[in-house]
């Protein structure tokens, strides 16, 4: 079973000097204000957080045959335990993972060196109003025109794109709405293209995200990243990864409730004696500490499988460290809550932040 080496362990530490210095409980109230702390984002680029998933050729951190998925694992365990809100997970996962997949280019080097360097985020932008949460329903449509593209399209709930200034599209060059992953691409979107309107919004986990409108965009020849089969390939293999990740997450989030419920539970009294002595409240909190355990052990299975180089297994266990989070994960933030009372639902303490941050995490990509 995969388990932090030295160097993840430097990470973790490091990364848990930087949350609790920077997102302690009584700042979490500003976080998310804006779409992008700066000064935060420079930070992490600065500790080599956004060069984790790349290789070493393409700037990054990750020697030949090194997919990162242990490194990456150690820290966005702590980001989710000090509720971080900068977007991680979109720029470098998700739209650096798709732009990694894509052909050798000049555009290709440029675009991975400003993501690694804590240039602006790339904003992804694949979920669709009609569409539900079935990523292959796609409206969007790209059109040929001359040497270049027109694209047109609504795309909703963009991970990443509130601060981008630019933002990768999935759209249909071929098929129908509904036939499935045949046909689709990968489009490199100007924000402020002609044609393309963002508009961002706060969700209520603090994070924020956006709407991409496109009536009509016209694009270059190189703004087609990944074509027919290609895209619903490299789109498939990054959603498994960003699941594994925000299973990491949300487990990093457990491990934070947990431990702040079992001290309350070890300080608050009742009748005289601490409200961890009742037999009735021990038996909770053993059920939240199991379901942490439980989720955590699945995200390093996935990790050991993928160490291993066997990738269907690395993919099913993804999914259920997922599906692990999503479900038990909501649990344990509600018994935190229910545990500590009316205290439990003030914004004084983190735990209704971390709630709402495990609901958004189950509806991201479900199963």
């Amino acid at each position: 079973m995969f388990a932090p080496n030295d160097d993840q362990q430097l990470l973790t530490d490091s990364a848990r000097r930087f949350t609790q210095k920077h997102y302690a409980d009584d700042k979490l109230g500003q976080m998310g204000e804006a779409p992008l702390n700066t000064v935060l984002w420079s930070e992490m680029a600065e500790a080599g957080w956004l060069m984790l998933p790349f290789a070493e050729a393409d700037g990054g951190l990750q020697g030949e045959g090194q997919s990162g998925l242990g490194d990456c694992v150690s820290l966005f365990e702590v980001l989710g335990e000090g509720l971080v809100v900068e977007p991680v997970l979109a720029s470098t996962i998700l739209a650096g993972g798709l732009i990694a997949a894509s052909a050798e280019s000049q555009q290709r080097s440029d675009l991975i060196e400003g993501i690694v360097s804590g240039g602006a985020p790339i904003g992804v932008a694949l979920h669709e109003p009609r569409a539900r949460h079935d990523i292959w329903y796609c409206e969007a449509r790209a059109t040929r025109s001359g040497d270049g593209w027109t694209l047109s399209g609504h795309k909703s709930l963009a991970h990443g794109a509130a601060a981008a200034e630019q933002v990768i599209v999935l759209a249909r060059i071929e098929g129908e709405p509904g036939s499935g992953r045949a046909g689709l691409g990968l489009f490199l979107v100007p924000a402020d293209a002609g044609g393309v309107t963002v508009t961002p919004y706060r969700l209520r986990d603090d994070h924020w995200a956006a709407d991409v409108a496109l009536d009509n965009a016209a694009l270059g020849a190189d703004a087609m990243l990944l074509g027919p089969g290609a895209a619903a390939d490299a789109l498939q293999k990054v959603i498994d990864k960003a699941r594994l990740l925000l299973a990491a997450e949300g487990t990093g989030i457990m491990r934070r409730v947990c431990l702040a419920t079992q001290a309350y539970t070890m300080d608050r009294k009742q009748f005289g004696v601490p409200l961890a002595s009742f037999q009735v409240l021990q038996h909770r909190m053993v059920d939240m500490s199991v379901a942490f355990d439980q989720a955590r052990s699945l995200v390093y299975e996935a990790v050991t499988h993928d160490l291993a180089g066997d990738a269907e297994a690395m993919t099913r266990s993804a999914r259920a460290a997922y599906r692990a989070v999503s479900e038990d994960g909501v649990e344990v933030g509600k018994q935190a809550i229910q545990l500590h009372g009316g205290m439990g639902m003030s914004e004084e303490l983190p735990l209704g932040r971390a709630l709402r941050r495990l609901l958004a995490i189950r509806q991201a990509f479900p199963l």
